[in-house]
């Protein structure tokens, strides 16, 4: 489910169609030129975190690596794919972070449709399938807004040559030698 149906490419079954996702993920996404475009990203992301714990450290104040780190790899993700900076205490960020939490503990979550598919009822009778679900409605949502911004003419600056805008690109010229929908755009999106 939270792969679309397996459309990213770490869940997309081997075949001519992941080939094609594979070659256009290397040529469109992560191409040389396209992270070496993301460095001044890396930098200023680098600079703020340690200006930060240099700041923590110079008050005497305990430092979290753990959670410095995780903020800096989830600010990454955020500028990289999504064009868009959240702030430590800003309502969108602390809402990615509880999707990325959720989506973890869905992933590493035991389900017995994994293992025994003729009790995978047992998934409905735990709450684990309407948990699933639920993270799944809202990872939805947040990723069609993410579109829906990409795609409002007015929008912020900073979204001009993400993941999503480059994936939107690609989906109105329909350039690629397979069926690119919204739905490849929001499974690779989020980084699984």
């Amino acid at each position: 489910m939270l792969s679309y149906n397996g459309l990213d490419i770490a869940f997309y079954p081997y075949s001519e169609q992941w080939r094609e996702l594979r070659k256009f993920s290397v040529l469109h996404l992560f191409s040389n030129r396209r992270v070496q475009s993301c460095r001044g990203i890396r930098e200023d992301e680098v600079s703020r975190m340690i200006r930060k714990t240099s700041k923590e450290a110079s008050s005497s104040q305990v430092t979290n690596l753990s959670k410095t780190l995780l903020s800096l790899s989830c600010t990454l993700i955020c500028r990289i794919a999504f064009g868009k900076r959240y702030d430590e205490e800003d309502q969108q960020r602390r809402r990615f972070h509880d999707l990325l939490q959720e989506m973890e503990a869905a992933f590493v979550g035991f389900f017995f449709s994994d293992y025994i598919p003729s009790i995978g009822w047992l998934d409905s009778l735990n709450g684990m399938r309407s948990r699933l679900e639920r993270t799944c409605s809202k990872l939805d949502s947040f990723l069609q807004e993410l579109i829906d911004e990409h795609l409002n003419p007015n929008r912020p600056e900073s979204m001009n040559g993400d993941i999503i805008d480059i994936m939107l690109q690609l989906l109105q010229e329909q350039s690629t030698s397979f069926d690119l929908t919204q739905d490849h755009i929001k499974s690779n999106a989020h980084g699984d």
